[in-house]
């Protein structure tokens, strides 16, 4: 299986390593209001995809013409917290991309990961299938919910939680939403499947600078969006070549372009290839290296990318920029703040 994704948190890592306009420091806001609506996050994701179109970012060349399907599958965290929305990108009526946006603004940079030629899951086979081990497991249970969930970052599936009347415990079921296989709820670990919370990882990063990187996502989406309004472009329609070109003539593609600086975008070439897809632009971008994903995961010997079995951790990541050139990796790289979101 070969989905090829390109994780933005991997854009805003390469640029917060080379230095971005600062932002002010968030004000306080009530715990409400870090809630994103589907309408919103529709907007952001729209605006990233014209954004990405515009700099003729490698992947998107055949997305012109491509629209956003306005109804977004949610996806939750394995703690029952709203994650992404998932938005289905096609055109003429195929899918051809996804685009997940946070579904919380003290998550981060708004849209978490665009994924090119997305293999089909089955969210409501899945979804029924979990229902039903439930019902099986926990016949005098009380089912208090089912959704699609993220519960081993890229994996996904689906999640009952169910409520034992008599003991008051309460219950997870898991099943991929792929395989449609059930999955075990217990830590994973880098050999062992289970389960792990994206909504905890994402958070390491601090509440504070998340919502630093929200508010940076929220200003850039309305600058396209206001540059799209005043050439008559509708950032909520269908990418034409004629309204690309519109945007493509004057300050309006300086505007979309600039945030992401000359940063290279290479797609993820597997499922686990978060990591060595980071490394790989990083390397590129400031030292002007380039080695192929599968040199950066088997690096030191910590992985073969013919067997593969998981994605490298942050320290492995952090140890590739921090190795020397002459010894394969990409030093004297800073690597000190280097947050990378691992696939175990």
């Amino acid at each position: 299986m070969n989905r090829n994704k390109i994780g933005v948190s991997i854009l805003v890592l390469a640029t917060l390593l080379v230095g971005m306009v600062l932002i002010p420091a968030v004000s306080a806001q009530e715990e409400k209001d870090y809630f994103v609506t589907a309408e919103e996050a529709f907007k952001h994701a729209n605006a990233n995809m014209i954004s990405f179109i515009a700099a003729d970012a490698p992947g998107f060349e055949n997305w012109t013409g491509a629209f956003i399907d306005p109804n977004p599958l949610e996806f939750y965290d394995i703690n029952s917290k709203k994650l992404f929305y998932q938005f289905s990108v096609y055109k003429e009526n195929i899918l051809i991309g996804r685009i997940d946006v946070c579904a919380d603004k003290t998550l981060g940079a708004s849209v978490n990961n665009i994924e090119f030629d997305p293999e089909p899951f089955k969210a409501a086979e899945a979804m029924e299938r979990s229902i039903e081990i439930t019902k099986s497991e926990y016949p005098d249970g009380k089912i208090k919910s089912t959704n699609m969930v993220v519960y081993s970052y890229p994996k996904i599936g689906a999640m009952t939680v169910v409520k034992d009347k008599t003991t008051g415990d309460e219950y997870r079921i898991f099943v991929d939403g792929y395989t449609l296989e059930g999955v075990e709820d217990k830590p994973a670990t880098e050999t062992e499947p289970g389960v792990w919370s994206m909504y905890d990882h994402l958070l390491k990063n601090g509440k504070d600078n998340n919502l630093k990187e929200w508010e940076k996502s929220d200003q850039l989406t309305n600058s396209i969006e206001q540059a799209a309004t005043n050439k008559g472009v509708n950032i909520n329609a269908s990418v034409t070549e004629e309204n690309m070109s519109k945007l493509s003539t004057d300050a309006a593609t300086r505007l979309i372009t600039s945030k992401s600086l000359s940063v290279p975008l290479y797609g993820q070439e597997n499922s686990v290839y978060c990591g060595p897809a980071s490394c790989q632009m990083i390397g590129k971008y400031i030292c002007n290296i380039y080695r192929t994903q599968n040199y950066i995961y088997d690096f030191q010997g910590w992985h073969d990318h013919n067997n593969l079995n998981g994605g490298i951790s942050d320290s492995d990541a952090k140890d590739y920029c921090y190795y020397t050139q002459q010894q394969g990796g990409l030093g004297p790289v800073s690597y000190t703040h280097l947050t990378l979101p691992t696939n175990r």
